[in-house]
């Protein structure tokens, strides 16, 4: 039915909106779509060997972007599960059959990313599920509250998360997971409570499922389909409603950034090994945090407050107020 009403108000509506929607998108988020990439890729170093030897500051990251993905999935799973006299009444009804014909299980993450934590983090997926329901954060909760407000009276922008949040796994995704396994490969040791390290070499989705899509050309079929039930699915929508999903995109990309910003102070107060954590770093975390935004009077301040509690300064007052107590003693005989 989905599949029917989109072809016929494809053909009945404009021929001529074929791939306008990607294109918009695209062009209008072009900027900060290149902001955030940079942002990306100049912090993922700090994630894998030799600055890392551990999967630890990734699944800090995962578990930042995991509810994003599982709370527009969930949402859309939802929808297309309506009856259609729920759906009518709940929904707009061109807004339900694109919504509709466009959902592809095989495109879900929602399975993957709580594997990848159940491996990374070491709990079982109830734990996990915990984890991610309690993480703390600004900027992840007005993202989260921000997707909910906009999605109940909007709710054909689940189509700006599907292409933004999908399309970065096929596109730069690609990369950045060539770098992950080979993290993997060299220095991570994965296992689960029904796996191995053994069984995470053999398969190169073990813990990095969110990277990996089911099938045998890696995910290109399902991106290729996707792209093509976009395309069915433009003439539902009106003038309004396309700019609707253009601005929510770029939200979303605004959002991320703001994401990677509150990430950077996590990591930064995060307890890390010994052995990458050396005083140097741990003395230029506590300057950036504290120590920088104070003027010149409170650096004072610390300074002497610094002296008056140091070993040193004990050390050179200690000799001296003992002779100041002889000096007393000699001056009462």
């Amino acid at each position: 039915m989905a599949e029917q009403t989109a072809a016929s108000s494809k053909t009945s509506n404009d021929s001529s909106v074929d791939d306008v929607l990607p294109r918009q998108i695209n062009a209008a988020t072009r900027s900060i779509h290149t902001h955030l990439n940079r942002l990306i890729l100049a912090r993922l170093p700090l994630a894998l060997p030799p600055k890392s030897q551990s999967p630890d500051i990734y699944a800090t990251g995962l578990q930042r972007i995991a509810p994003i993905y599982l709370s527009f999935e969930s949402l859309w799973r939802d929808i297309v599960d309506l009856q259609p006299l729920e759906a009518s009444q709940a929904i707009d009804h061109r807004v339900f059959s694109a919504l509709k014909h466009l959902y592809m299980p095989d495109m879900l993450r929602t399975q993957s990313l709580r594997d990848d934590l159940s491996c990374l983090l070491h709990k079982p997926l109830e734990e996990v599920d915990d984890v991610l329901e309690h993480l703390e954060g600004l900027q992840l909760h007005r993202f989260l509250q921000h997707f909910e407000q906009t999605c109940a009276v909007k709710p054909h922008v689940l189509i700006a998360y599907a292409w933004v949040m999908y399309m970065a796994l096929f596109n730069g995704g690609r990369w950045i997971r060539a770098q992950l396994l080979a993290a993997k490969d060299s220095s991570w040791r994965l296992s689960t409570f029904d796996r191995d390290s053994e069984s995470a070499e053999v398969d190169p989705s073990f813990g990095l499922a969110f990277w990996h899509f089911p099938g045998d050309e890696d995910g290109e079929d399902i991106k290729n389909e996707f792209k093509a039930r976009l395309n069915d699915i433009e003439g539902l929508l009106d003038v309004e409603q396309r700019q609707d999903i253009v601005d929510e995109a770029m939200s979303i990309f605004k959002y991320l950034a703001f994401l990677v910003g509150e990430l950077d102070e996590i990591v930064a107060v995060k307890p890390l090994p010994a052995s990458s954590n050396p005083p140097s770093t741990a003395w230029s975390r506590l300057l950036v945090k504290h120590l920088l935004p104070l003027g010149m009077v409170e650096l004072f301040c610390v300074f002497l407050y610094w002296i008056r509690t140091s070993r040193w300064y004990g050390s050179i007052m200690a000799p001296r107020r003992r002779n100041e107590s002889t000096d007393d003693n000699r001056k009462r005989r």
